[in-house]
């Protein structure tokens, strides 16, 4: 289970990328995943992926703009010991790489956006 989503995990840049190259759409190149605490959704023009394991979650949507150019945002929380809590928000683009970070003792709610709201929003 851990190898299937390490594998998800290094693929999805790469099938990104692949995808940037080609006039395929992302939905022909990634499968929809709903189990076992990972959810993918593609939809034409990107993708969205968020994996909940012991403690950690991850979210991130990866759309392409422009042809070879892609937006990656995301959020990365986890949770340890003595309620302490990580947080990680992360975009990546034309402009390069920025991250920014916030480590506290209470947990920082994240505003979500559901999976069918995410699939009605890109047509």
């Amino acid at each position: 289970m851990i190898a299937k989503l390490f594998c998800i995990i290094l693929l999805i840049p790469f099938l990104s990328l692949v995808t940037s190259a080609t006039t395929t759409s992302v939905t022909s190149l990634v499968p929809s995943i709903n189990e076992n605490g990972v959810l993918l959704m593609p939809s034409e023009n990107k993708y969205y992926l968020r994996i909940i394991t012991d403690g950690t979650t991850r979210e991130e949507t990866v759309e392409e703009i422009s042809p070879d150019q892609l937006q990656v945002k995301g959020t990365y929380q986890q949770s340890f010991p003595g309620s302490k809590y990580l947080l990680v928000i992360y975009e990546a683009g034309t402009n390069g790489y920025v991250a920014k970070y916030n480590f506290s003792g209470t947990k920082i709610p994240i505003q979500r956006l559901s999976p069918v709201t995410l699939k009605s929003a890109s047509g």
